[in-house]
């Protein structure tokens, strides 16, 4: 049985709410990246989804056990594009290099959306670097055939959140946002939809969980099924009346499952490998 992260020891319950990001920039081949990092303890790479780093209640919560590591997507919320670097299987062998530097050479991965994408890519491309994995509603796989992905703000807002009123204010000015959306089209992940990936997805041999809301319509469930029987050692849990932005839309559970998943590996309990019907 392949176990988890072990943890700096500490006392009692720290409230996540002492916890503040700090900006670091690290200087790696092709340019600067600027991580934003709080907690001690092992180190967690954390990465973000399309909307931007924001610091989720179950990334907080992290922050009790582990130093959380939390890179920005070169060209997101101000910070410069790379040279050379126009894909998201690109982005992967950045962070990877990024996770030399920031723990010397292995570390566990956890990503949302888009972060689950590039971190499915980092996984494959270098296995030796990752462990565990999370890979929490996992973009790149929505299949051509289905209808396209809307961008349009009212159905976004629906098909993201099951429960809007607990999504984070909006602080960003809208040409930052305009600036986020175009980096989006630079690493070609607008479709979601990485047919490369989804030829070699069998080739993680990390520990793997794949978290999917019941209630999530723009990672399809087909998708999250296949995942978790070509993975080797992957586990399946649903999240029940959870959207896309899971980890908003029920923070408390997601934040126990992450955590507890990082701890302690495959012994994590873990839910019916059958999907609801109405997923």
């Amino acid at each position: 049985m392949r176990g988890g992260l072990t943890p700096t020891p500490c006392e009692g319950t720290p409230d996540v709410s002492s916890f503040s990001f700090e900006a670091e920039w690290h200087e790696l081949s092709p340019g600067f990246v600027k991580c934003l990092t709080a907690g001690s303890g092992p180190t967690l790479l954390y990465l973000h989804s399309a909307a931007g780093f924001r610091p989720s209640p179950p990334v907080e919560r992290l922050c009790r056990r582990f130093r959380v590591v939390a890179p920005i997507v070169p060209g997101f919320d101000g910070t410069p594009m790379l040279q050379g670097v126009g894909s998201v299987a690109a982005l992967a062998d950045v962070y990877a290099a990024l996770i030399d530097k920031i723990a010397g050479g292995r570390c566990g991965v956890a990503g949302q959306s888009l972060g689950a994408w590039i971190g499915a890519w980092l996984a494959l491309k270098h296995p030796e670097k990752v462990e565990p994995l999370i890979l929490a509603s996992p973009a790149g796989f929505r299949d051509p055939s289905l209808p396209p992905l809307s961008f349009e703000p009212e159905t976004m807002l629906r098909q993201l959140h099951a429960h809007p009123e607990r999504r984070p204010p909006e602080t960003r000015p809208p040409e930052q946002l305009a600036s986020n959306r175009e980096a989006m089209k630079h690493y070609r992940a607008g479709t979601s939809w990485d047919e490369d990936l989804n030829r070699r997805i069998g080739e993680i041999r990390s520990l793997t969980l794949i978290v999917h809301g019941t209630k999530d319509v723009r990672v399809p469930a087909d998708a999250v099924r296949k995942m978790r029987q070509v993975i080797p050692h992957s586990h399946l849990v649903y999240v029940n009346d959870a959207a896309h932005s899971i980890e908003f839309d029920q923070p408390e559970r997601v934040g126990k499952l992450y955590e507890d998943f990082l701890l302690r590996g495959e012994a994590f309990i873990v839910n019916a490998p059958v999907a609801p019907e109405h997923a």
